[in-house]
Formats: structure tokens, sequence, C-alpha cells
């Protein structure tokens, strides 16, 4: 997966669910049948929700990338 789409995603708040669903086919095991993007869509929407903080952490860490909290916690640097 591209990482500086994944970091301007961070920059800017704005998650594709297209960037997602690739990332998906690219680590998904081959075995297992794949799911429409419709269906992932849906599906992946209300995790994402749910889980948001914890894949980001877990892609940041994949994507080696480093950020920087002021204080408050708010995000003020990530590269």
């Amino acid at each position: 997966m591209d990482r500086e789409q994944y970091l301007q995603m961070r920059r800017t708040g704005q998650y594709n669910i297209g960037w997602f669903y690739q990332y998906f086919l690219d680590n998904k095991d081959k075995s297992r049948d794949t799911p429409p993007f419709e269906v992932f869509q849906q599906a992946f929407q209300m995790y994402f929700r749910m889980n948001m903080a914890i894949t980001i952490e877990m892609l940041d860490k994949k994507m080696e990338v480093t950020t920087i909290h002021n204080k408050a916690g708010q995000l003020i640097y990530i590269n």
C-alpha cells in the first residue's frame, strides 16, 4: 500500500474506504473468499467507527509513521 496516501488520509482525517479495501485485498488470507466492495464497505465502516483508534495505531506501526501530539493530546505532526 502507498504510505503517502495513508499519511495524507491521516493528516486530513478523510479516510478513503477504497484504500482500506485495497489494503484488505493485499493482506487477506488468499484461501478465503473475497467479499464484494459493497459488503466490505458496510462491515468496515461499522468496525472503523467502533475501533478507529486501534486500527490507526496498528497501521501507523506498520507504515512506520511518526506522530507528535501536544499536551492536550491533539495531533500536531505526522510523518
